[in-house]
Formats: structure tokens, sequence, C-alpha cells
């Protein structure tokens, strides 16, 4: 029975280079696509953005209901946060609720102790992670197989904006509209699927108030929608990218 050899060690026998890497294509489309993408990180702060992983920050948070009312009054919050994924929710002023996203796992604390969250929260938080706009601009658009197409200019909240659609090559795709002025982000927008009824439904974050915070453009209000719906405002009161411990992100009743 005859043997065969791997592909690579083959070619490497005989001397033929391995396949090439896919590369995205070069069209009009996709050079404008990746040249909006490189004045939205110039313009954010380059290496500097490129290479920050962690971010803090205290604001006030709101809900709104299925009608797009306010829910409430709001609460304050204190957000850590990690690239790609970690993030601790603190709510209330004594800091008492508290949300940890960590390594594919999630827990809920409170003062009756620590508590796993739900498959749906652990779903929503990975697919709202899978396509945030740092995950977009610094793993997205770094790969050279990512397909990336400007839509052209048009328009969202009365702005001009640049539209340029991202699909991987894993399949996930997402479109961020870019301020045509300032060539920040405004909104980026993708398509959820519901895993119990098989239905679309479009996600979408919009960013605003920004501000310069060591260099580093912050947008300091981020509202979040399902569909035309707003369900979601934080309001950040301040920002910071000095590091923190990795124990925030370690589920226990103890402050860190």
């Amino acid at each position: 029975m005859p043997v065969r050899l791997p592909w690579l060690l083959l070619a490497l026998l005989l001397g033929a280079p391995p396949p090439a890497a896919p590369q995205a294509p070069q069209t009009p489309t996709a050079d404008k696509g990746r040249q909006l993408v490189a004045e939205c990180i110039q313009a954010m702060g380059g290496q500097l953005y490129l290479q920050i992983n962690q971010r803090s920050g205290e604001g006030r948070l709101y809900t709104f209901d299925s009608n797009g009312n306010m829910a409430n009054a709001g609460t304050h919050f204190w957000l850590y946060y990690r690239f790609p994924t970690d993030e601790r929710l603190e709510l209330t002023k004594k800091r008492n609720v508290i949300f940890i996203y960590s390594g594919g796992k999630g827990w809920q604390i409170t003062f009756k102790g620590v508590e796993a969250l739900s498959a749906h929260q652990l779903r929503s938080h990975a697919d709202a992670s899978a396509h945030s706009l740092d995950v977009i601009l610094k793993q997205w658009a770094q790969a050279p197989d990512t397909l990336i197409f400007d839509q052209g200019l048009t328009q969202f909240q009365q702005e001009p904006v640049e539209a340029v659609q991202f699909t991987t090559a894993q399949g996930q795709t997402a479109t961020v509209d870019f301020s045509h002025f300032s060539h920040l982000p405004v909104r980026v927008v993708w398509r959820q699927t519901d895993p119990q009824t098989g239905g679309i439904l479009e996600q979408s974050v919009v960013y605003g108030d920004w501000s310069s915070i060591g260099g580093i453009e912050t947008p300091f209000t981020i509202q979040r929608y399902e569909g035309p719906m707003e369900v979601q405002q934080e309001n950040f009161l301040n920002v910071s990218f000095a590091p923190f411990p990795d124990s925030v992100f370690t589920p226990t009743t103890r402050r860190h």
C-alpha cells in the first residue's frame, strides 16, 4: 500500500514551496476599504491604540424597555476590560452587584455569593465581544485574508460616513461606519442568529463623545441597539488605560 506524505513534507523533500496563505483580493473597493481602516487606526492613536489591551472606566448605565423608553434613572458602574473578551462590570454606588466574563465563562456576584451566568448570557456576551470594535480593528483588519470592502459614502444620524464591510476567513461579518471628517468609528453593525427561533436580528453599537486619553481617542458614550430599538447606553465619566491586576476577573466576593 503506497504511503501518502503530507503536502508540506512532500514539498520540502522535493524543494517546492508550500502553498501561499490566502490573500484578500486587490480591487478598488478593497484598496479604499483598507485605506479607510488605516486612516481610522491612525486617528485613534496608531500603534499606541493597537498595542493597548486593558481599559477601565466609571460612569452611568441606562437601560431601555421594549418600546425604546428609558427604563430607569440609570445606575453607577465601573467597567474593567481586557482584550479581547474579558470584562468585569460593577453596579451600584456600593459596587455590590458584579458581572464577570473571563475565559468563556461568566459569574454574577451579589450578597448571596457567586453564581454562574446562564448559557444565554454567555452567548450574548461572546457574540458582542466577537464583533467588538477592538476585535474588528485589531484582529480582523490585521489578517491578510479578511475581505474589507468600501461600501461608499452614506449618512448616519445626519452625519456623512464611509461604510466598510468586513468578512473574515471564518465567515464572520460586520459593517463599520467611519466619520467622513474625523475618520473615527461611528457605528458597528452585524447580524445575530437567535439559537432558539433561528431568526436574524440586527445588532449595532454607536460610539460618540470622543476624547483623547493619553494619545488614544476614546468614546465616552456607547449606545447598544437590537434592530432599531436602543437597549442600553453607557455614559463614561472617566476612562483609564493604566494596568490593573488580573485578579479583577477572578470570581470572588472579596473586592479586588
